[in-house]
Order: structure tokens, then sequence, then C-alpha cells
């Protein structure tokens, strides 16, 4: 079996890209989709036919590896290949990709546990909008607020401002910390969650007061919310399950 990588854009292997993880059993957040957006892409060719897609980022990280249901059966060779592009050392892989998964742990020596991935819980009962916060879009005039608050954690913020992303939360006039909506640019209908809350005001529901206004505006805008946190961010993780969003899949940092 003849194996080929060639390298193409992005734009050529898009549709492909989405109808792969719309497939998936859940969906994956910003920061994986920032990676693979931001990767070298290449069509996988077996004896000169389009068998599947790959990506790697900065040179050393795997971030997609997918091949047409008729090509599987050669997937552990073409993976052996794919590792000896460029300078690959290690994949990022969501636990909901099984195929890709199933591959790198095969040639894996460390594994990590690197994010949560989060999606919309079915809540018992109607969700509870807290009357006492409410979300204002950020205009121009608040980058420089921002940034003096929050620092590079929503950069760039002037990308987001424009979008219509970022938002402010407000308890009557005061400002009690910030809101994100990442919109997605591989599902149509999707869009990551982000919240900081500012210093002196942790642990007092803010958090969690934002992430439900987020979901709302996420389900006036017809977008599917997602959410991710690092591993080890118990914090983040509790402020997200407290807005009625629950975790079944983990971003995995896989060493070769």
């Amino acid at each position: 079996m003849n194996t080929q990588f060639v390298p193409i854009a992005f734009a050529e292997i898009h549709a492909e890209v989405q109808q792969h993880l719309a497939s998936l059993p859940a969906r994956i957040d910003s920061f994986l989709e920032e990676h693979i957006l931001a990767s070298q892409h290449y069509r996988i060719l077996l004896n000169g036919q389009a068998a599947g897609f790959a990506a790697i980022h900065n040179g050393q990280l795997i971030t997609q590896f997918a091949l047409a249901m008729p090509y599987k059966p050669h997937g552990q060779p073409v993976f052996q290949q794919l590792r000896k592009l460029e300078r690959v050392q290690e994949a990022f892989v969501p636990t909901c990709d099984e195929f890709f998964l199933a591959h790198a742990l095969d040639e894996y020596r460390q594994l990590a546990k690197q994010a949560y991935f989060f999606r919309l819980g079915q809540p018992a009962q109607p969700r509870q909008i807290p009357s006492s916060y409410a979300l204002r879009l950020a205009a121009r005039a608040d980058t420089a607020f921002i940034q003096e608050h929050s620092g590079d954690f929503f950069a760039p913020v002037e990308r987001y401002i424009e979008a219509q992303e970022l938002f402010l939360v407000q308890s009557g006039d005061a400002c009690v910390g910030f809101g994100l909506l990442d919109t997605s640019s591989l599902y149509p209908d999707g869009a990551s969650t982000g919240m900081y809350t500012l210093k002196g005001l942790r642990r007092r529901g803010v958090g969690t007061a934002t992430i439900t206004l987020l979901i709302a505006e996420c389900e006036r805008r017809g977008l599917q919310a997602v959410a991710g946190c690092w591993y080890g961010n118990h914090a983040s993780k509790q402020t997200l399950e407290r807005a009625g969003m629950f975790t079944q899949t983990r971003l995995l940092k896989i060493h070769f």
C-alpha cells in the first residue's frame, strides 16, 4: 500500500472535517479547535486514492487523523507513517474520537489528561436565569477596562468585541466579570463559553451566573453551548457543573 501525505490548505478539507466532527458522539471546544485550525493539513492518499486527512500543529503535535470507511483497515500502518512526518512527538486526542484515540494509544509512551470538555445536560426542572446579574455586550470603549482586569485571558479582545461575542457581566451598575461566546468555525451551530470573575468577587456565584447567562444567550442565538477547562482546574469544573453542564469527554495529550 503506497501511502502519501499531501500538504493542502484547510479550505480543501473544511467540509470533510465538519462532517467528521459531526459524526462523533460529543463536541470539542475552542481550545482544540484553534489548534486544529492552526495546523498544517494533509490529504492522505492510499495508492493514489483520497482516503482521509490528518493535521500537525507546530511540526510536532498531531491534531487530526481520519480515514474514510473503506480505508480504516489500513489505520495502523498509515498512523505509523504519519508519526514520521515533520517532527511529530505527541498528539492532542479527544476521547470522543475513537478511531484517532485507538491508533494514538497503540503508539503511546506517556499519557497526560489535558482538559475536560463539557456539554449541556437536560435539567430536571427549567433552568433558572439569575435575576441579579445581566450580560452587556462589550463595546470598543470597554477594551482597556477588560484588558486591565483580565490580562490576556480574552486576547484578542478587539476581535471578540467586533464579533459581538464578548460581554461584561453586571450586577446593578457594577461590572463583576466577563463572559465569552467563542463561535465555532467547525460547527455551524456551535460556540464555546468562557468566563472570568473579577478578583475579590470569586466564590460568590458570579461564575455560575455567567455561564448560565451565556447558555441562555446561546439558545437565543440558536447555538449549542460547549465548554472546556484544564483537567486540574477543579473550581472551573465545579462552576460549569453548577451551571447545568456535564463532562463525558476528555482531551488527552499522548506522547510517543
